[in-house]
């Protein structure tokens, strides 16, 4: 393959921890499965850095998008375990479409001028590191049975770099999500603003405009290697394998295009 991807950052411990999102008063909106964690996966919140996770194996070429291009957001996939188990993942919501709309880079979060409420990192090695606004489009066509109101969540979308483009003894730092234009206010009815930050509500055929800020090192932006992939499929455990949709869709954020 010729593009080889860094690992990810505990990714689907992450997402299950961020995409439980309840109201209120206990009930859920509709939503779609998070996939469960790996065995031996380390749970972390955007603030942290943590080692990152096997690199998938090699497979065909990523699809890769650019500026007004779109990626679905919702994915079926399979993991077959060596003893016989298996799990059925939905990733995502059926129905959702994510857009690229732009990418803007700033020497920090604090020239972006960005409302620092939907920030969600308070390292200040990770704050003081150049930082990058992507806008997106979101948009909900509800399947045939599905709800016309349901909750999705950002933390779908998985920054990342490919290590092909990096120079040669270059260890740049992973890049890091750590800021969402949607993240819920306090008080809000249907989410919980402090656990399920990166969730939000989007109707059936509704177009709403989002913005996510990353925070990576000045190399990757130099040398234009920044991606943002959805619905990232695990590389498969110890003899078993991932069957069903598991082509990796990215946007390239930095590109020419």
């Amino acid at each position: 393959m010729k593009m080889r991807l860094a690992a990810l950052a505990a990714l689907f411990a992450l997402t299950a921890a961020l995409t439980a999102c309840s109201g209120s008063d206990g009930s859920a909106l509709p939503q779609s499965t998070p996939p469960q964690p790996e065995s031996g996966a380390e749970s972390a919140a955007p603030a942290s850095e943590v080692p990152p996770t096997p690199e998938p194996a090699a497979g065909e070429e990523p699809e890769t998008k650019g500026v007004g291009e779109s990626i679905s957001g919702y994915k079926s996939f399979t993991i077959h375990y060596e003893d016989g188990t298996e799990s059925a993942i939905q990733r995502g919501v059926e129905g959702l479409t994510y857009t690229l709309q732009g990418a803007k880079v700033y020497d920090s979060i604090a020239s972006a001028g960005v409302d620092l409420y939907g920030c969600t990192v308070d390292s200040e090695d990770i704050l003081a590191r150049p930082f990058v606004l992507v806008e997106l489009k979101a948009e909900y066509a509800a399947p045939a049975g599905a709800p016309e109101e349901v909750i999705a969540d950002a933390n779908d979308l998985t920054p990342l770099l490919l290590t092909d483009k990096l120079e040669e003894g270059s260890q740049p730092n992973f890049p890091v999500l750590g800021y969402f234009s949607l993240r819920p206010k306090e008080g809000d009815a249907k989410l919980d603003s402090q656990h399920q930050a990166y969730c939000y509500i989007i109707r059936d055929g509704e177009s709403l405009t989002l913005q996510l800020g990353i925070f990576c090192d000045q190399t990757l932006i130099d040398a234009k290697n920044l991606y943002l992939e959805v619905n990232a499929v695990p590389a498969p455990p110890d003899d078993g394998t991932v069957t069903g949709d598991t082509a990796r869709r990215m946007f390239d954020l930095l590109g020419e295009s």
